[in-house]
């Protein structure tokens, strides 16, 4: 006899049972229950909170609310919770007959279980969204933190392109400003004379190979659309130029949409939050309202926790630990950790170009968490990741 730890996930769940030879009611009755889930709320009225622990006990959960809340001594509190999934909907119909906001907390849940990772009702021409995506990196600067002055050239630019193709890149982002810590904007007419050429020639040759425009500026964006590019990357999450909603909008092109603490010159001076998820939530909150009003359909949209914009190594770490988070807004995720400092810091690699085993390792764990699309420098490696994701998550033993 062996006894040991056995984890299901939901598409293995059918076909187990009935190797089990359970019979088809005992597999419908069974369903939901192997699983639970758990939510935080933040921010809550603390007799709210109380109510929600008197309901997910009831039905057999776990609810933690601070000791203050047996006297409602502090107006609000934080709170977090755990119920069988088979339990949540009545769950649920129990918080939508409360006062509060419980009932919105109830939508807000209802919504997320209908998301589907990793992409959601995410469509564009030419970009495979069965699966997650590599997205390659294209920094045509002089100054960016791992491959400034590599290809700010066109004709390397190209080079560069084509290999990252020949490697089975799905989306090449171009950039033109480096937003390494510390830098420097740059003018818009140096901007576009660095990416047009590079955007231009890429279509050029590949006109099926979706690009992407790293930029928070709407005249570069625009220009960039008008040479072919497929989709914008604004590390800003529309907060640096108040016409980059409507321009998306207006080209009908996909946005990613980042979270950032000030700007990419003061980012990491001392950056702090009093409460780091609640904070960058509501930062994407605006930030996708701000999209939405302009026009912006919502299966045009990807957002981005932003690693390492305006956050700590600790705040990174959490952050990539728990990006399941994010999946709150029911958009598909990317997320960039290439070679980037926090890899440094725990491994003690101070060249960027040496730390692809850190990022090929937070990579991985980002797909398990659900995420869309990679981004990365080291396309080969980031795409042998994801095959070795999919052979993994494809296998079959029963």
């Amino acid at each position: 006899m062996q006894v040991f730890p056995f984890e299901l996930k939901d598409d293995e769940y059918a076909p187990l049972m009935d190797s089990l030879e359970v019979s088809c009611s005992g597999i419908s009755i069974m369903h939901g229950r192997f699983n639970t889930k758990t939510f935080m709320i933040t921010d809550i009225s603390t007799p709210a909170a109380n109510v929600v622990k008197q309901h997910v006990l009831a039905i057999g959960g776990e609810a933690a609310v601070p000791a203050y809340s047996v006297n409602c001594s502090k107006p609000k509190c934080d709170l977090i919770f755990s119920v069988r999934e088979d339990r949540l909907s009545l769950l649920l119909e129990k918080f939508r007959m409360q006062c509060w906001k419980l009932p919105e907390v109830a939508n807000i849940i209802e919504n997320y279980l209908k998301n589907k990772a990793p992409w959601f009702s995410f469509r564009n021409k030419n970009i495979d969204t069965s699966r997650p995506l590599v997205m390659g990196i294209l920094n045509v600067t002089p100054d960016s933190f791992s491959d400034g002055g590599k290809y700010n050239d066109v004709e390397k630019a190209v080079i560069k392109a084509e290999e990252m193709i020949q490697q089975g890149v799905d989306i090449i982002d171009v950039g033109g400003e480096s937003t390494r810590p510390g830098s420097k904007p740059v003018d818009v007419e140096e901007e576009v004379s660095r990416v047009i050429p590079v955007i231009s020639e890429i279509k050029k040759r590949y006109p099926a190979i979706p690009v992407s425009v790293d930029t928070t500026k709407s005249i570069v964006a625009a220009k960039s659309i008008d040479m072919g590019a497929d989709m914008v990357n604004d590390i800003s999450g529309l907060s640096f130029d108040s016409k980059m909603g409507d321009l998306c909008a207006k080209k009908g092109v996909p946005v990613i949409l980042m979270h950032i603490q000030k700007t990419p010159k003061t980012m990491q001076a001392s950056p702090e939050y009093a409460k780091l998820l609640p904070e960058m939530l509501g930062f994407l909150q605006n930030s996708i309202a701000k999209a939405t009003e302009a026009g912006i359909k919502k299966e045009k949209i990807i957002i981005d926790p932003g690693i390492g914009f305006g956050k700590t190594t600790e705040h990174n770490l959490f952050i990539i630990k728990h990006l399941e988070a994010f999946q709150i807004f029911g958009f598909p995720l990317m997320v960039g950790v290439s070679r980037k400092s926090v890899i440094g810091d725990v491994t003690g690699i101070k060249n960027p170009s040496e730390r692809i085993t850190g990022t090929i390792v937070l990579n991985f764990l980002s797909i398990q968490k659900g995420v869309a699309i990679i981004r990365c420098h080291d396309v080969k490696e980031a795409k042998d990741s994801l095959d070795i994701f999919s052979a993994l998550e494809g296998s079959k033993c029963f």
